[in-house]
């Protein structure tokens, strides 16, 4: 019975140690980002028929757990992807928001500028220093409608690199998940990995900073990471890699593709949450619409512009020409087939590309903004201001894309560089003749834009008051999303974290057992010897 004393207090030592080693670990790691406290969890041995009943035998540490919520990590990691991609998309909306509203950069400067120097040409139309001021004032305007735009592809380089680094980012933390995934499963039957889990939670947590993951945990603790609609990243101990390449039909817009075992695949439509899906709907809801209507802007005025001018003539009784430079539709293309687009009518014109696919038999046209879909029966087809026409009518499948408003800010240019070539008049030769003039000085309140709906002045401060109410927007959700994770991470702390009050007090609890199983060894000792030296006697 002595023996079995000695037992269980060498039990009772050998777990209070245990506890007193794990809560040394808890308040070591009190400041390690992601890490989840520890608990030894002790059961009670077999205990032993002594025939009056079963004499307990002592202690022994069952497992040693980390306290973890696995719904608070979800929240956190969640909330973590949406804070991330508010975050990005609130500081690219806000530079093209500086760019637009700049009152000295922006457009509506120069347009009133030139609109003045119009009706001051048409107030003195014989006079050729008022002719140069406004060629003057029309290329300040056409170098702003090319500077901003360019501004603006800068920001869409820019993005584009951010891309290609963010995809850089995920495929080296999915390769360190897969590692961890690889080293857990390795320790499976030899007890719960605590340490290798929370590192590999903590690099969940950062890969959420850069895209939205759902995860699946499997039956040999590694874990399965998906991304949109179910594609893998991780799987098991294996990772996938993203990568970024131009798209085919446009360069300037990025895909982003996923590289498997089994091939690549394009998954730019499934990107959420993170650095990558907010660098991704800030090019699809803010950059590109504003580019496409900066571009919707300078081609309605080229069109208007030069459709009254050409009626005209000037100082030397010349019918007017383009006043600016004729814009052309950009088309790119996949496939056979030659196509051409021209502009009919600014009003029908729409900020927006086109795609247009024939799949051998029947012609459909995507206009891109609203996904809306138009079979084309017959050609030449007008649709949105758009004239479609095939030379070479394809042979085969092909794609084209059609983009009437993306490239017409960067490409706007002044046609006229003669002052006497500026046509005013009504009829040639007639001397002080200003009605075209006058219509040309009126363009300025017609509404010729939109549907017919708003002057260009009205479309530009309609376009800043979007991106404008794009980036307030983008701030109230980035503050609301930042919010919701710092109650999520407040939450997971009150469960996971280390409280350093609570692990002092275990600390002085689990001494104290380990003192008083001390002194049962003690006892345990002076009873044996009181035992042996009875028997010697």
């Amino acid at each position: 019975m002595t023996t079995q004393l000695l037992t269980t207090a060498t039990s009772g030592l050998r777990f209070s140690q245990l506890a007193l080693d794990t809560t040394s670990h808890n308040i070591a790691n009190v400041n390690t980002e992601g890490y989840s406290r520890q608990r030894v969890e002790g059961v009670t041995h077999q205990p032993l028929f002594v025939g009056a009943g079963f004499l307990g035998t002592g202690v022994k540490a069952d497992a040693i757990r980390r306290i973890y919520d696995q719904f608070l990590d979800t929240q956190v990691r969640t909330a973590t992807s949406s804070a991330s991609e508010a975050e990005h998309y609130l500081r690219l909306t806000g530079q093209i928001d500086n760019i637009i509203a700049d009152p000295d950069a922006g457009l509506a400067s120069a347009l009133a500028n030139f609109f003045n120097a119009v009706h001051d040409a048409a107030s003195d139309p014989t006079s050729i220093p008022a002719r140069q001021a406004l060629l003057s004032e029309a290329q300040t305007l056409t170098d702003r409608f090319n500077g901003l735009d360019a501004r603006l592809r800068e920001i869409n380089r820019q993005v584009f690199k951010d891309l290609e680094n963010a995809s850089q980012d995920v495929n080296a933390i999915a390769e360190q998940i897969a590692e961890l995934n690889r080293r857990i499963v390795a320790k499976a039957g030899q007890g719960t990995p605590n340490d290798l889990l929370d590192q590999r939670d903590r690099l969940i947590i950062q890969l959420a900073e850069k895209i939205r993951v759902s995860q699946v945990v499997h039956a040999n603790g590694a874990v399965s990471l998906f991304m949109g609609t179910g594609q893998a990243l991780v799987q098991d101990v294996h990772a996938n890699a993203l990568s970024v390449r131009p798209s085919i039909l446009n360069p300037e817009q990025p895909e982003i593709i996923l590289t498997t075992p089994a091939g690549s695949i394009t998954i730019t439509r499934q990107i959420q949450g993170g650095e990558l899906g907010g660098a991704l709907r800030f090019l699809r809801e803010g950059l590109e619409p504003t580019r496409a209507k900066l571009g919707q802007l300078a081609a309605g005025l080229a069109l208007e512009f030069n459709t009254l001018h050409r009626t005209g003539y000037d100082l030397n009784s010349n019918a007017g020409q383009d006043f600016f430079a004729s814009l052309s539709v950009p088309v790119t293309q996949t496939g056979p087939g030659t196509i051409a687009v021209s502009y009919t009518a600014a009003q029908d014109l729409q900020p927006s590309d086109y795609l247009l696919e024939f799949d051998g038999t029947h012609y459909t046209l995507t206009r891109l903004s609203d996904r809306t879909q138009t079979v084309l029966s017959s050609f030449p087809a007008t649709i949105d201001g758009l004239e479609i026409t095939f030379p070479t009518p394809p042979s085969g499948p092909a794609s084209f894309l059609i983009r009437p408003t993306a490239e017409a800010a960067a490409d706007l240019q002044l046609a006229v560089s003669d002052p006497r070539q500026v046509a005013l008049a009504k009829t040639p030769g007639a001397i002080g003749d200003n009605r075209v003039g006058l219509e040309l000085a009126a363009l300025e309140s017609q509404k010729f834009l939109l549907g017919g709906t708003a002057t260009l002045t009205e479309a530009y401060q309609q376009m800043v008051a979007e991106v404008g109410t794009l980036t307030r927007s983008a701030r109230i959700a980035q503050a609301a999303q930042n919010t919701l994770k710092q109650q999520a991470v407040q939450a997971r702390e009150a469960i996971s974290g280390v409280n350093l009050d609570e692990e002092a007090a275990n600390l002085v609890r689990f001494q104290q057992a380990y003192q008083a199983a001390a002194h049962v060894v003690t006892v345990a000792q002076q009873t044996f010897d009181t035992l042996i030296n009875a028997i010697r006697r």
